[in-house]
């Protein structure tokens, strides 16, 4: 099922882009062919005059097929023959409404719900911040260099630190202008865990099992969903973090976990737990609050251009070496990944509002990356204009048809090279 509101989702997003090239070509007054909801053989269409409204068979996606979009027309109305600026804004507009309806969705989520800033909250005994003078309350600027506009960025800029020194610049209430500072970023103690969620009561978490993660130890042991856990070797197990603390102070040791299961008991024995991967960290926590219309907008807004930037940044990073192509997630991993997000709701607005966070997230996602200068994306597209507008003629309609069909075959290849990224992750489990 949830895989199912994944697909439908994802196939929002790619309708939603299509409807923005499919508005701005009707405002541009280029003549639109056919307008079509989902992919594939033809199953009805309805429709007077020169557009036609098709549903197809693949319930993915959708697609704006406008005059002398791909092949020459002597049309006045034909794509080819309009201005390069009115091209440019119907190519653009795709993108442009996957990250409206993103800001729309964010705001709506931060007007309701509230929305993380970039002041301090709170700071570990150890953290790096607070060893370089940040305090409570202190607002951050920027780090390394780089605008802060959600605290989002500190991890996204973490994620590629070599834990050398960097410089922090912060505002702090009362003080005129901004404070400056040399921070050097510590590694995290790795985390012990079995691979289970469980409940809460009271707002607090339990030690009833409420899911067990594939390929993890609790599932090669045998914990199941329902189960309670009683002990962690000779120690009693009440909450959640009675099992946590335990399992940090044996670091990674075998332990034996007793459950209650329908009444009986079942202990189960060599149950190795397994250690997070330690990463560079600034021990802080953000000031979390609720706010009114404008700067719920304001805030979605930061979260946009953080997203859009984090997109940027992890391009040049695939491409520098900094990150893995083997993180790189195709089709199959992003609708595993809706799916996995919606079903960590406990009920039905739960899973409504994961669904949309991640739904406004992969619209930024989709926006950003159809503007990559690249054959057969809209940035592809833009590019040919701006070659013709510097020209001053247009391209011929079989060549450009040629260079999209090129970097179709390259977008199909990187699909299927994704594949070998994601089916290994949903066979394990992770």
């Amino acid at each position: 099922m949830n895989i199912f509101v994944a697909l439908v989702a994802l196939s929002v997003l790619i309708l939603i882009h299509e409807l923005g090239h499919f508005l701005v070509a009707r405002w541009a007054g280029i003549k639109v062919l056919e307008f079509s909801i989902f992919m594939g053989p033809k199953i009805f269409s309805w429709g007077k005059g020169e557009t036609k409204y098709s549903i197809r068979a693949i319930p993915m996606g959708g697609f704006v097929k406008m005059e002398g979009e791909e092949e020459a027309s002597s049309d006045e109305r034909a794509f080819m023959n309009k201005p390069a600026g009115k091209k440019a804004l119907v190519i653009v507009s795709g993108a442009a409404m996957n990250i409206l309806i993103a800001i729309i969705i964010i705001s709506l989520i931060s007007l309701t719900l509230g929305y993380s800033t970039t002041t301090v909250a709170k700071l570990s005994e150890d953290s790096a911040l607070k060893e370089a003078g940040i305090s409570v309350g202190d607002k951050i600027v920027s780090y390394d260099g780089k605008h802060v506009f959600h605290p989002s960025d500190l991890s996204m800029f973490l994620y590629v630190s070599t834990g050398g020194p960097v410089e922090v610049v912060y505002k702090r209430e009362g003080v005129k202008g901004l404070q400056r500072t040399t921070v050097v970023p510590k590694e995290s103690t790795p985390v012990y865990m079995i691979g289970i969620t469980v409940g809460t009561t009271g707002g607090k978490a339990n030690n009833t099992v409420e899911s067990v993660q594939k390929g993890s130890p609790a599932e090669m042991a045998g914990l199941i969903p329902g189960d309670v856990i009683l002990q962690v070797d000779e120690v009693p197990v009440n909450e959640r973090d009675d099992l946590l603390n335990y399992l940090q102070q044996t670091k990674g040791k075998p332990v034996e976990i007793t459950v209650g299961r329908n009444g009986e008991k079942i202990t189960f024995h060599d149950v190795k737990p397994k250690a997070s991967e330690t990463y560079f960290d600034l021990g802080v926590d953000f000031e979390y609050k609720k706010g009114n219309i404008f700067s719920s907008v304001a805030s979605a807004m930061n979260y946009s251009l953080s997203t859009i930037r984090g997109v940027l940044y992890s391009i040049g990073w695939l491409i520098s070496g900094k990150a893995k192509f083997s993180e790189v997630s195709g089709p199959v991993g992003i609708v595993t990944a809706i799916g996995e997000v919606v079903e960590m709701g406990r009920g039905f607005s739960e899973k409504l509002l994961y669904l949309l966070q991640i739904t406004a997230f992969l619209s930024l996602n989709l926006g950003v990356m159809n503007l990559i200068p690249f054959p057969a994306l809209d940035g592809g597209k833009l590019l040919l204009i701006l070659i013709e507008k510097i020209r001053r003629k247009p391209i011929d309609p079989e060549k450009e048809a040629w260079i999209s069909m090129v970097g179709f075959f390259f977008l199909i290849a990187l699909l299927i090279a994704t594949l070998f990224n994601d089916i290994p992750k949903l066979i394990r489990g992770f």
